[in-house]
């Protein structure tokens, strides 16, 4: 048998697993798999259970629906081994310094404009804008990740901390953070939880930014924000559109005839939002993939994929879109071990969430 790579003891180790969950009605290699025909039809739990079992002796199981009947399929599976790095680490304070760099010259532009009209910005004022900017946009970014590791962890999933992607200062400042999940998603619930988790974090975190911007904004008069406007126009400057969430924030401060003039604190909301709503398009780079993915076919995911490269380009995201646009050419499947067990009726309930979320923090830059 090793020739199939089971060794004989696993080979009677594996089918007492498998018998020990499941009614085992025939056994057979097939291109040289060791696979099980199944009585069952429900197996979600069951199988979550044999994924744990398998895994202790280096294998791992599929799931998947042949005609009339299920097939269980075991594969040697060598987990991808834990490492010691410090480059999450070094990457996190590379980051850092760019948030902070480009935190600090957004916040001087902020104090060249406001001093010229309200008196004068002091730098202890440039400095904890700055600080606060850092803050925010680190801890929107940090905890979407920390979201996704909570979700691989509690699914039985490894994963790597985050991989923070440093920036350019005045532009970007950093393109976000990555985990690595090392092992596959086991059901189809398990993999839309890895993909919502982050987004549904990153929501809440950017909500709290958004109303600390508010509470930390200059209330100018139509006026005075007119003044304001004119002048950063004049210089080059552009005022972002504001996601809805914005507009349905504004009440709760009062001040009708009042306009809020946003410190750095407030594009660290706005951006939160934007890569809030990004990352649910249902394209398999974005965490829109995985959340999409138990719901379509290959075809239908590959189509989606194409799509949100289309509304991300004709929205004004135009350099994202032709990047998932190029990338979607070679569209990765994104499978479940369980490829027979559907997605539970809760998480298809909170698709209606993950829809109301991008209506409340898409912003379309151009129309």
């Amino acid at each position: 048998m090793s020739e199939f790579g089971y060794g004989l003891d696993d080979l009677e180790n594996i089918k007492t697993f498998v018998m020990k969950r499941f009614t085992v009605e025939d056994v057979f290699f097939e291109e040289n798999v060791l696979s099980f025909v199944i009585k069952e039809r429900t197996i979600k739990e069951p199988f979550k259970e044999l994924v744990f079992d398998l895994r202790k002796i280096g294998y791992v199981p599929m799931a998947v629906q042949d005609k009339d009947r299920v097939l269980i399929r075991v594969f040697p599976y060598r987990r991808v081994a834990e490492k010691t790095s410090r480059m999450p680490l070094i990457l996190f304070f590379v980051t850092m310094g760019t948030v902070l760099i480009d935190g600090y010259l957004r916040s001087a532009s902020y104090a060249d404009v406001f001093s010229r009209i309200f008196g004068r910005f002091s730098t202890m004022d440039i400095l904890l804008n700055t600080l606060l900017f850092a803050v925010a946009l680190m801890s929107i970014i940090g905890l979407h990740e920390f979201g996704h590791l909570l979700s691989a962890k509690a699914s039985g999933m490894g994963a790597t901390p985050p991989y923070f992607i440093p920036g350019v200062p005045g532009v970007m400042p950093t393109f976000g953070a990555v985990i690595f999940q090392k092992d596959p998603a086991i059901n189809k619930d398990s993999l839309f939880d890895s993909g919502i988790s982050g987004p549904i974090t990153g929501f809440v975190v950017s909500i709290f930014v958004t109303i600390a911007a508010f509470l930390t904004a200059n209330w100018l008069s139509v006026s005075e924000y007119e003044v304001v406007q004119t002048i950063i126009e004049k210089e080059g400057g552009v005022f972002l559109p504001s996601p809805l969430a914005f507009y349905l924030i504004r009440p709760i401060f009062g001040k009708p005839d009042m306009v809020p003039f946003f410190s750095t604190l407030g594009f660290a909301a706005w951006l939160g939002m934007v890569v809030t709503a990004i990352n649910l398009f249902p394209a398999w780079q974005l965490d829109g993939g995985r959340i999409f993915r138990p719901l379509l076919s290959r075809k239908q995911y590959i189509i989606a994929s194409y799509v949100s490269a289309i509304v991300l380009i004709m929205m004004g995201y135009f350099l994202l879109g032709i990047l998932i646009l190029l990338m979607s050419s070679r569209t990765p499947d994104i499978v479940p071990l369980d490829q027979v067990s559907p997605l539970s009726k809760k998480r298809k309930l909170a698709l209606l969430g993950v829809i109301g979320i991008l209506i409340l923090t898409f912003v379309p830059l151009s129309f």
